[in-house]
Parts: C-alpha cells; structure tokens; sequence
C-alpha cells in the first residue's frame, strides 16, 4: 500500500462518540452548565454511562433533548423529512439522484450492461440484516476500533490524507484529532489555513515520520458527506494531495 485517503472515518467507537459532547459544546448546541455538568457527573464517559448514575443520565438527557432536532450529519443544515423532503434537503437529492441512476438511457449512456444490476440505490440499507444485526442504517460491524491499524501503517512507507467536514456531528473532527494525536506521529506542518478562490475553506495540519506522512484537513461548513456538501473544496484538496505525490499518482 502507498497511501490511502479517508473522509469523516468511523476509526474507534469510543473515541468518535465520545466527541459529540465537546464539539456540540463547541458549536453552540449545548450550554456551558449542560456541558460542564455533563463532564463532571460521566466522568468524561457518555458513550458507556453508569446505568446506576443517575445524575449523568439525567445529564444525558439534558443533552439529548438538546440535540434530537438537530441533523447530525450537518448540524447547519435543517433536519428532513425522508417521505417528502423539501427541495434542499439532501433527501431530496437521494431521491433525484436514484430516479436519474435507474433511467435506463442513462444506464445505456454509462455502458451498463442490461441484467447486472436490480435497482440501484444511493445507499445500500440491506447489508446489515445479512449479520442478523441493525448497527446503523447502512450496515453491521464488529470491530470498535481500527486506531492499531493505523499505528501499523505509521511503521509503512504510506501517505494518508484524513479528512472532514467542522459541522459534521455524527464522527466530529474533534474525535478524529484525538486519535490521530494518538499516533504520536511528530508534526511536519502545524495547523494552518488552506485556500480555494482566495478564500479560507478549511485548515490543515501534516504529520510525518521516516517513511509516513498523514495529512488532516477540516472543510469549512462541511458535514458528514462532504463531497455533497463541498464537492469543490474536496475535489481541490484531493487532487492537490495526490498531485504531490506523484509515486501515488502514477500507480
């Protein structure tokens, strides 16, 4: 392997959860007496709570009710209604985006052969009942955490590029620094301002070691799917990063 690129990465259960408490601090979403008591009575835990506290649950609570109208895949973006969305809803892009991908000119257009595929979906919500299990609406896993994969492949000759969007509240960035840091790779390049247009689209911070580097970069105003959000920002940070990499480029 010669690099990989990950955009808003489920990495540790942990870790990723556990940061919705302080980015929605962060952002405004949550007081700072919810937040400050929050902290205080989980003991910094939200993820695996003491069933027998009942003054984090209560705490727990506080924050849901917080958060339970809010999209957690953009928390700038108003939440949906999946059956009938209004036109700027990303809902609504699903359901232009699956009327235009079964078209059958357009499949004859893309030289898809006839007979390879049934209905085409954006979003495959049947693999999860392959397990037996319901993790998400998307899919099934058992593995809580991939953080010593990625200290494996600090010991590689690799380049990462990391990726996400500042508004994304389903894995906040605020989690992805935090298991980063935990490589303990030293940093190249500190936290630094990044420009499309002239104009500050996000930031960015490199980590390298003999062999490895890893690239982290935020969006500005992104959420969890930030090539929908900002398809111009990732596609230029994208297409710098393999640029500068011409070993990975030329693979």
């Amino acid at each position: 392997m010669q690099g990989y690129g990950i955009v808003s990465p489920y990495t540790d259960r942990f870790t990723d959860l556990n940061s919705r408490l302080e980015f929605a601090h962060r952002v405004a979403l949550i007081s700072d007496d919810i937040y400050k008591s929050t902290k205080e009575t989980c003991r910094g835990n939200y993820v695996y709570p003491d069933p027998n506290n009942t003054l984090c649950l209560a705490d727990l609570q506080r924050v849901d009710e917080c958060l339970s109208d809010i999209n957690f895949s953009n928390v700038l973006e108003p939440v949906c209604d999946d059956i009938n969305p209004a036109p700027d809803c990303p809902a609504a892009t699903k359901i232009t985006i699956d009327a235009w991908a079964n078209d059958k000119e357009v499949q004859k257009a893309l030289h898809i052969r006839p007979g390879t595929i049934g209905v085409w979906e954006k979003t495959n919500e049947t693999i999860h009942y392959t397990f037996g299990k319901n993790d998400t609406i998307c899919y099934s896993y058992d593995v809580l955490s991939v953080v010593d994969v990625h200290k494996q492949l600090v010991t590689r000759n690799c380049q990462a590029l990391i990726i996400s969007g500042d508004h994304d509240l389903t894995f906040p960035y605020v989690g992805v620094e935090k298991w980063i840091k935990s490589l303990n790779v030293p940093i190249k390049s500190p936290w630094n301002p990044w420009f499309v247009d002239n104009q500050v689209v996000g930031y960015q911070t490199t980590y390298a070691t003999t062999g490895y580097s890893l690239v982290y970069a935020t969006i500005k105003g992104g959420g969890h799917s930030v090539a929908l959000n900002k398809p111009k920002e990732a596609a230029v940070l994208l297409d710098g990063w393999i640029a500068s990499h011409t070993d990975i480029s030329d693979s």
